[in-house]
């Protein structure tokens, strides 16, 4: 196994351990009734907060490739490894927990949490280490951007009233397999 395939074990293997962990705390909040403890957003939503936050990460994946394909990026695109698949995975869990969860607590609200969302986003697009000095990094950061918007849009709106993680884990796991069957229809997936 080389270390890019190990690496993507790994961060799978991460992301599993976090998504089990919280869903053994929110399991323990339902049978107990108790307070949210170490894990933020161990709730459920309504059926509507999951069908809106994985149409509109789609809605975003499509914007993506049009704009790629309108600029004439599609062949700028680097090829990645299929095993890429299970670092994708874990960090949509990953990074949920930490930007939509530990960053972004469930009580937040008006100008501190409009703040939170810009500047969080902001990071979140900058840790994803896409070339700025490329039309095509840019794109890509732009679309981390609102990527980010999008997610704690999908925990902090009406139709997810007690602020569940849930609906964003599978939001940005929608659009992480969005990403990757889009590069692997273009040909940019190495099987």
């Amino acid at each position: 196994m080389d270390l890019t395939a190990a690496k993507g074990l790994l961060y799978c293997l991460l992301g599993l351990f976090v998504l089990v962990a919280w869903a053994r705390e929110r399991r323990k909040r339902r049978l107990t009734g108790e307070p949210e403890k170490f894990w933020p957003g161990t709730t459920y939503a309504p059926a509507a907060a999951y069908y809106i936050a994985a149409a509109g990460a789609i809605l975003i994946t499509i914007a993506e490739a049009a704009v790629e394909k309108r600029a004439g990026l599609t062949d700028q695109q680097s090829i990645l490894p299929a095993v890429f698949l299970f670092q994708l995975l874990g960090a949509s869990v990953i990074e949920e927990a930490l930007f939509r969860g530990f960053v972004a607590p469930g009580e937040l609200m008006g100008r501190k949490l409009l703040a939170l969302m810009i500047i969080g986003s902001l990071v979140f697009a900058l840790i994803h280490n896409f070339d700025l000095s490329t039309a095509e990094g840019k794109v890509n950061a732009l679309f981390a951007f609102i990527t980010s918007l999008w997610l704690y849009v999908v925990r902090f709106n009406p139709l997810n009233p007690d602020r569940s993680l849930l609906p964003c884990f599978m939001a940005h796991t929608v659009r992480n397999l969005a990403v990757f069957g889009i590069k692997g229809a273009q040909g940019f997936i190495s099987w």
